[in-house]
């Protein structure tokens, strides 16, 4: 038994810190990525607590929020190369690359802040149809979380595609990029990293259809105020070496970015509020009021005990020392997988006043929903509305109410949730 097993099972009370030291060093992250699913915050609490720095064979757990950020904050240390098998030479796959730089600016020069007013009131729009649509009640995965963003990718976006396509074009990445990792071991990896490569074959050539009429539209005047437009419209020299790949990678990647984490986040919040009687009056009061600053804070809270995610992955690139100067000091060797525990970070004590308690007044950088630093969701603003909006408009019906617990199918993603509306 090594040292860290006899600090850990010294420990008292730490059940689940004792059934992994009792366990062969190999059987220890297939069980604790079983707790990261099943019972995350009690898991957490105890890592925080006792191993706030907790290495596996297979992967090393960070705890603390100011580790998370420690990590987050040095991307040519803590890389994403583990994206590079999934993405090629997409700006998410890079570290402080000229690439990530250059192709972030045009990103973030086409998603207009002055834009989001416009996007929340057409998401409002899209899920009050879809909400009348349903009747007496509704199926809020496919016909609500999935289907609003969708018509924002189509419409603002300007990925114009059929709808079934698009759906399993953005699952099929979603799949591969974020939930099928060497260290998620699933047997079926393979078949799942080629479903997504197929589907940019596709949405290559759905692109191969769309620019040239857009180009045309363009030059016609007729073209409509879009992304697809606007990055099309640029002009930009040569020098740049933004060429008619770039344009095609990063408007697809908000396709990718867009749909599956917008519907897990809204299903995700909705769950939490029906759950908690004295938040969803407050929540639908904010609502009813119309003041979307307080109502926003009932999802964002809603979302820091159940987020999308609730770790993020980093590979070190070099051998390095993080919480230096700590107790819990530790020399993270080159190759290590890193996941820094992000939903853990949101509860950390040090850094959240009364963890456990529900306060939709935190202020936002309590949370991270949308990551930290250097590789921060580029759609963080447009997600920013979009997700609390569709909440708002569930929570509006004021006899709205669960009819059945989530259904995964057996996934990472929610595939049905009936709301009765009635």
């Amino acid at each position: 038994m090594s040292a860290i097993d006899r600090a850990i099972g010294a420990a008292s009370p730490t059940p689940y810190l004792d059934r992994l030291a009792a366990l062969r060093p190999a059987e220890r992250w297939p069980l604790a990525r079983g707790w990261i699913s099943s019972e995350p915050r009690a898991f957490f609490a105890e890592l925080r607590a006792h191993a706030p720095i907790y290495e596996t064979s297979d992967v090393t757990l960070l705890a603390k929020r100011a580790d998370v950020i420690e990590v987050l904050s040095i991307p040519k240390v803590f890389t994403v190369d583990l994206y590079k098998p999934k993405m090629g030479d997409f700006m998410l796959a890079m570290d402080e690359t000229v690439v990530n730089y250059r192709d972030k600016s045009v990103m973030r020069a086409i998603l207009a802040w002055d834009d989001l007013p416009k996007i929340r009131a057409a998401v409002a729009q899209l899920a009050d149809a879809a909400l009348d649509a349903a009747g007496c009640e509704i199926e809020a995965v496919q016909k609500l979380a999935r289907l609003v963003p969708l018509r924002i990718v189509q419409s603002v976006f300007g990925i114009k595609g059929a709808d079934a396509d698009m759906l399993d074009w953005s699952y099929a990445n979603q799949m591969d990029q974020f939930n099928n990792l060497p260290y998620d071991g699933r047997p079926d990896a393979d078949a799942i990293h080629q479903a997504a490569e197929d589907s940019r074959v596709k949405l290559r050539a759905l692109f191969a259809q769309l620019i040239p009429a857009r180009i045309a539209e363009i030059k016609a005047g007729t073209a409509p105020d879009d992304s697809l437009t606007r990055i099309l419209s640029l002009n930009l020299p040569a020098a740049d070496h933004f060429g008619m790949d770039r344009v095609v990678i990063n408007i697809g990647g908000l396709l990718i970015g867009a749909i599956e984490t917008t519907a897990e986040a809204v299903i995700n919040a909705l769950v939490e509020l029906f759950a908690r009687p004295e938040a969803l009056a407050g929540a639908r009061a904010a609502a009813t009021a119309g003041n979307d600053a307080l109502f926003d804070g009932y999802v964002w809270e809603a979302l820091r005990f159940s987020p999308i995610v609730a770790f993020m992955f980093r590979e070190a690139s070099q051998t390095i020392t993080i919480a230096q100067g700590t107790e819990r000091e530790k020399v993270i060797g080159t190759g290590t997988v890193v996941l820094p525990l992000s939903l853990s970070a949101m509860f950390d004590p040090d850094f959240v006043p009364e963890p456990e308690v529900f306060k939709p007044d935190r202020p936002f950088h309590t949370y991270l929903h949308f990551g930290y630093g250097h590789h921060e969701c580029l759609g963080r603003y447009v997600g920013g509305v979009m997700i609390p909006e569709i909440v708002k408009r569930v929570l509006l019906r004021p006899a709205c109410h669960p009819l059945a617990p989530v259904d995964t199918g057996g996934t990472p993603f929610p595939q049905s949730y009936r709301i009765g509306l009635t």
